[in-house]
C-alpha cells in the first residue's frame, strides 16, 4: 500500500496555540481513521518489528477503557509508526499529536523571531493545550511518547494540573547536545541543511546507532531528516540545544513506565534507568534495541502496562 494514499485517508483536526502555531492531531479511535489503520496493518513497507528481550509481567489482553496521547520523537515522521499505531489502535482510543517541528503543523514565520518557540516547555504549554482541548479530567486518560515525547511528558507531570492515570516514557534523554562540530550550521542559511544531511546520517550511523545497527531506530529517524523543514528543524535544534532534563522528577506523582535500550548509544540505559529511581512510582523496562520501540510488540507492553490501572 502507498504511503500517500494512507495519509490522504486520514482524518486530522488542528489546535491552535496561543503564538498561532496550529499543531496537528490524528485521532486512531472506533469511530475516526479506521479505513486508516487497515491500510497501515497491510503496509509492506520497512521497519519490521523487533523482538523483545524485556520480561514483563503481563496481564490478560483486552482494549483499554481510558484513551492513549502519544507524543512522537523529534522530527519523528508518522511513517516510522505504521507497525506501531495499528497495534495500539486495536487495544485504545488513540490521539497521535505532533510537536510543532514537523512538517504537519502549519506555522506563521513570525515564530522564527520569537525567542524560545521550540523549547520543551513550550512543547508541554501545547500538551497542556491538547488536553483541555479534548476535554480531559484528572485519571481518565493516558500518556506515552518516546525521545523528545518523553521528555515532553516528564516536563508536563511535573507542573501540569490535569494528570493521567499513568504515563509511559520510551528513550528519554537528560539532553540533547549537538556536536561540537554541528554548532556552527545552526546558524548558517535554512538551505545548508540540505547539503550537510549526508553528513548528519554518517555521523549518526558511526556514532550514535545500536550496536546492532540492523536493528535500531535509524532508519525511522531519517524519515524524519528526509521530510524535515530546514528552517523549522533549525529553529527547533537551536532550542534543544538549550535543554536540560528538570530535577522536579521527585514531584512527579503521576505513576511512570521508563524504558531504556540496552545497545542504545543515543538513548544510554543506564540513565533511563537512574531517572526512573528518581520518580516516586517510576518503574524501568528494558529492552534490547531502540527500533524496537517502533514495533508492535512495544504496543503491546504499554497496553499490559496501562492495564495495570484500569
Amino acid at each position: 500500500m502507498e504511503y500517500r494514499d494512507i495519509i490522504k485517508s486520514l482524518n486530522t483536526e488542528f489546535i491552535t496555540a496561543q503564538d498561532g502555531v496550529k499543531l496537528r492531531l490524528i485521532p486512531f479511535t472506533i469511530h475516526n481513521n479506521q479505513q486508516a489503520l487497515r491500510m497501515m496493518s497491510g503496509s509492506t513497507m520497512s521497519g519490521s518489528s523487533a523482538s523483545s528481550t524485556a520480561e514483563f509481567k503481563q496481564k490478560p489482553a483486552g482494549r483499554l477503557t481510558l484513551p492513549i496521547v502519544f507524543i512522537p520523537g523529534w522530527i519523528s515522521h508518522l511513517r516510522s509508526w505504521f507497525n506501531f499505531l495499528p497495534a495500539l489502535a486495536q487495544n485504545a482510543d488513540v490521539y497521535y499529536f505532533e510537536t510543532r517541528e514537523k512538517p504537519g503543523s502549519q506555522i506563521n514565520n513570525n515564530i522564527y523571531r520569537q525567542k524560545g518557540s521550540f523549547t520543551i516547555e513550550r512543547h508541554s504549554e501545547d500538551l497542556a493545550l491538547l488536553i483541555r482541548h479534548l476535554g480531559f479530567k484528572n485519571g481518565n486518560f493516558y500518556l506515552a511518547g518516546p525521545s523528545m515525547g518523553a521528555n515532553i511528558i516528564l516536563r508536563y507531570l511535573s507542573k501540569g494540573n490535569i494528570f493521567p492515570k499513568a504515563a509511559a516514557m520510551l528513550l528519554p534523554n537528560p539532553n540533547f547536545k549537538i556536536p561540537l562540530w554541528g554548532i556552527p550550521f545552526l546558524y548558517l542559511p535554512s538551505w545548508f541543511f540540505y547539503i550537510i544531511k549526508p553528513l548528519i546520517k554518517s555521523y549518526l550511523y558511526l556514532f550514535k546507532s545500536d550496536k546492532d545497527k540492523q536493528k535500531s531506530m535509524l532508519h525511522y529517524i531519517f524519515y524524519g531528516l528526509d521530510s524535515a523543514e530546514p528552517k523549522r528543524l533549525r529553529a527547533s535544534a537551536k532550542d534543544m540545544q538549550q535543554y536540560r532534563l528538570s530535577d522536579r522528577l521527585k514531584e512527579i506523582k503521576t505513576p511512570s513506565l521508563l524504558v531504556g535500550s540496552i545497545l542504545d548509544r543515543m538513548h544510554l540505559s543506564s540513565v533511563v534507568r537512574e531517572l526512573s529511581s528518581k520518580i516516586p512510582h517510576g518503574e524501568y523496562m528494558e529492552i534490547a534495541v531502540s527500533g524496537e520501540t517502533h514495533s508492535k510488540g512495544m504496543a503491546q507492553k504499554l497496553t499490559d502496562y496501562f492495564k495495570h490501572y484500569e
